[in-house]
């Protein structure tokens, strides 16, 4: 089932790009350990093109700060931002690595953890639609456990299978088969749609009506029978 590929590729993102973000969670908790904090000046804003679609322009400051033994230290932010977050001669909190002082950092939360936060939340972002899908799909799942158990069974006419065109997977509309039902105690006609198919299904439908489980007390709560169609890959 292609959407089923599909959604297990953005898992697979969504769980690098959340271990990116831990990997650079530990690592900065792991510098500031032992990291000193320092006064420092921004000397200027280094202008570098992003590396987005946009390609627009980002400013990083260059920071200059001096160590406890009198030695001054220049270093480029590995943070950015358009417009600039800091102008010439801004005072800023420094923390760098006494091992080696060009390893240092703004001390400020994005400049520190904006790395990891961005990662992260890229990753929950690719990973979000596998966990509604599941939802959805255990869901559905109970619903017609429920209908199989406790439903009306009806018997509806066929009228179409139609692609529906509110869904794209991987740039395919999926087929849904649609049928109707005229109540007999309520003269009120009902219109049903099948889930979600992933290959038009017509040549495999059995005649002019097919069953429809129906919720005794809400006929808008159903399931339409497709459980003889092949399975799709």
């Amino acid at each position: 089932m292609a959407l089923r590929r599909i959604l297990r590729m953005l898992l697979f993102f969504g769980f690098v790009f959340m271990a990116g973000g831990s990997y650079s969670f530990f690592h900065t908790r792991q510098f500031l350990r032992t990291a000193v904090r320092v006064p420092g000046t921004v000397v200027q804003n280094i202008w570098e093109e992003s590396g987005g679609r946009s390609r627009s322009m980002v400013a990083y400051p260059q920071v200059r700060f001096v160590k406890s033994d009198g030695e001054v230290v220049v270093f480029q932010s590995n943070s950015g931002a358009s417009p600039p977050s800091y102008q010439p001669n801004d005072t800023v909190g420094v923390v760098y690595d006494p091992g080696d002082p060009h390893h240092a950092s703004i001390d400020s939360f994005g400049s520190l953890w904006g790395l990891s936060l961005g990662f992260t939340l890229m990753g929950l972002g690719f990973c979000v639609p596998q966990l509604i899908f599941t939802v959805r799909q255990r869901a559905g799942a109970r619903k017609e456990d429920w209908l199989q158990q406790n439903g009306r069974r009806v018997q509806a006419d066929l009228m179409e299978v139609a692609l529906n065109t509110s869904l794209t997977v991987n740039g395919v509309h999926p087929y849904r088969i649609v049928c109707q039902w005229l109540d007999p105690v309520t003269n009120q006609m009902h219109v049903f749609h099948s889930a979600n198919i992933y290959y038009d299904p017509s040549k495999y439908l059995p005649g002019k009506t097919l069953e429809v489980l129906l919720d005794p007390d809400n006929p808008r709560r159903y399931a339409v029978e497709t459980s003889f169609l092949p399975k799709a890959d």
